[in-house]
């Protein structure tokens, strides 16, 4: 038993019965789990991540006045940052998710999940400790900011522009 090649409808008995089914197996409809024609799986990723993303955006136009920390910070779906956020240790990652999200130790999360008593900020006691406070606006803060950021005072705007860097640094 092998397998051998043989000319193409030159009368070869075999050739010709395997013709006469391709083309009554072609001729049949598909029964049978779709798609019938194979389909790239990285098309298929492609796509599937395609309509994630469209997705992720629409959602995230439509949410209206909930998450008001992670939109006046977040800019919006961005391909880069997942590796970016990635690149970070456990403890990089859970300070920036807390100031992006407002879920961190600032004095206004804990004053409005009842363990402080006051929303102000322990630095400057000037405006509620937010992280937009922290990252745009405290004066006691600015030379830090001038430090890590480049810049001591930010607008919202500023912080949305600003792309994290390699090794957990901040680069405008």
């Amino acid at each position: 038993m092998g397998l051998y090649w043989v000319p193409g409808h030159a009368g070869v008995r075999g050739n010709e019965i395997t013709d006469k089914i391709a083309k009554g197996g072609s001729a049949i409809k598909f029964i049978g789990c779709e798609p019938a024609l194979r389909v790239c799986s990285q098309n298929m990723r492609r796509k599937i991540r395609q309509w994630l993303v469209n997705q992720h955006w629409a959602w995230w136009q439509v949410l209206g006045n909930t998450q008001r920390q992670a939109r006046e910070l977040i800019l919006g779906h961005c391909q880069d940052v997942k590796a970016r956020f990635l690149s970070f240790n456990r403890t990089q990652f859970r300070v920036i998710i807390g100031l992006l999200t407002g879920h961190n130790t600032l004095t206004r999360h804990f004053h409005l999940i009842g363990l402080s008593d006051s929303p102000l900020c322990r630095r400057c006691g000037a405006e509620d400790e937010t992280s937009a406070h922290i990252l745009c606006k405290c004066k006691a803060l600015a030379s830090l900011r001038h430090a890590y950021l480049g810049s001591t005072f930010f607008d919202l705007e500023d912080i949305k522009s600003i792309s994290l860097g390699p090794s957990g640094t901040l680069a405008k």
